[in-house]
C-alpha cells in the first residue's frame, strides 16, 4: 500500500501563507523543520526523543514542511495552490509498510506525569503500577511524545474525575479517549474527520481492552456528536479550537472542564479570548517548547 508525502521547501516568512493553504484544504497534522525550531530543541536537550538529522543542514530562513494528505486529489490540489504562489512542493509516493516500520526505533515507553506510562504495541516494560497505554499510532497523531500529546495527557489526569464522561475532538491515535479510560472516565467519544485516525483510534482501543467504553465517530468536531460530557479534550490548532468554542455549551455540562491544545504559543490569546467570551474560567495556561495548554471551565 502506497502513502503519499508533500515536501514545501521555502522561506520562514511564507510561513503562515503556507500554513494556511493547508489548514483550508483541512490538512492540521504537519511536520515542520528550521532553524527556529532546532534552536528551540537546543534549550530543551533533555526532552528529545528523535530529531530527523534533516533539521541540522538548514541554513538560518530555510523552512520544510510536510504534510501526508490521504487522497491524491487533494494532494495535486495543494501542490496546485503552493505552486501558483512560486512555493515549491514536491509529490511523493512512498509504502505504507516502510512508514509504519522505519520510525519504530525512533518510539520509546514514556512515562507522564504520575499514573501515565504509553508504550509502544511491540515493547515490553517491567512491572509498573502505573497505568499502561499501549499505543501502534499507524499513519495517525499521537504517540504521546509531542508537546501538545504530553501536556493534555498531564491536565486529563489532573482534571478527569472518576464515572465523567469525556468527548476527544480530533482523537488521532487515540491516546487521549484510551488515556480517558484508563484515568477512571465511564465513557468516551471519540471524533475525527480523517477515515484512517478513526480505524486506528478502535484497534488501538482493542489493544486496551477498552473498546467497550470509547465510541468512534467519521466527523468534523462536534457535528457527529449528541448529549453533553463532563470533560472535552481538543488537541487540534488554535484557530479551529477558537471556532470550536462556540458549540461547547451545547456539548459541555455545567462547570465542565475544556482541555485544549495544538496551540502555538502566538495564538494563546486566541484561544483565551475564546473562551472568555463563551462563559469560561481559565484555569490553566501551560507552555512546553512553543506550544501551549489551555484549561477552562464553563459557567452558566
Amino acid at each position: 500500500m502506497k502513502y503519499i508525502e508533500l515536501v514545501v521547501k521555502s522561506e520562514n516568512k511564507l510561513r503562515e501563507e503556507i500554513l494556511n493553504i493547508f489548514y483550508k484544504n483541512d490538512i492540521f497534522t504537519l511536520e515542520e523543520y528550521s532553524k527556529e525550531i532546532l534552536n528551540e530543541l537546543n534549550n530543551a536537550k533533555d526532552s528529545w526523543d528523535y530529531v530527523d538529522s534533516e533539521i541540522f543542514k538548514l541554513k538560518d530562513e530555510e523552512l520544510i514542511i510536510k504534510a501526508y494528505p490521504h487522497e491524491e486529489k487533494l494532494a495535486k490540489k495543494i501542490k496546485k495552490e503552493l505552486n501558483e504562489k512560486n512555493i515549491y512542493c514536491e509529490f511523493i509516493e512512498k509504502d505504507d509498510e516502510d512508514w509504519a516500520n522505519n520510525w519504530k526505533k525512533y518510539y520509546h515507553p514514556i512515562e507522564v506525569g504520575k499514573r501515565l506510562l504509553i508504550k509502544p504495541s511491540w515493547e515490553e516494560v517491567e512491572d509498573t503500577n502505573r497505568k499502561i497505554i499501549e499505543i501502534d499510532p499507524g499513519m495517525a497523531f499521537g504517540t504521546g511524545s509531542h508537546e501538545t500529546t504530553y501536556m493534555c495527557l498531564e491536565a486529563l489526569e489532573k482534571y478527569l474525575k472518576k464515572d465523567q464522561k469525556v468527548f476527544d475532538v480530533g482523537c488521532g491515535s487515540g491516546i487521549l479517549s484510551i488515556a480517558g479510560v484508563k484515568l477512571g472516565a465511564k465513557k468516551v467519544i471519540a471524533v475525527d474527520l480523517d477515515k484512517k485516525c478513526v480505524e486506528v483510534t478502535l484497534k488501538n482501543a482493542k489493544l486496551n481492552k477498552v473498546e467497550d467504553k470509547i465510541e468512534v465517530y467519521e466527523g468534523n468536531l462536534l457535528d457527529v456528536v449528541e448529549g453533553s460530557a463532563d470533560l472535552i479534550v481538543s488537541n487540534i490548532i488554535a484557530e479551529i479550537i477558537a471556532g470550536l468554542v462556540g458549540d461547547l455549551r451545547v456539548h459541555l455540562n455545567e462547570k465542565g472542564i475544556f482541555i485544549s491544545s495544538g496551540i502555538i504559543k502566538e495564538k494563546i490569546d486566541l484561544v483565551e479570548k475564546a473562551l472568555k467570551e463563551n462563559g469560561f474560567e481559565i484555569l490553566e495556561i501551560r507552555e512546553k517548547n512553543g506550544w501551549a495548554l489551555v484549561v477552562g471551565r464553563l459557567y452558566a
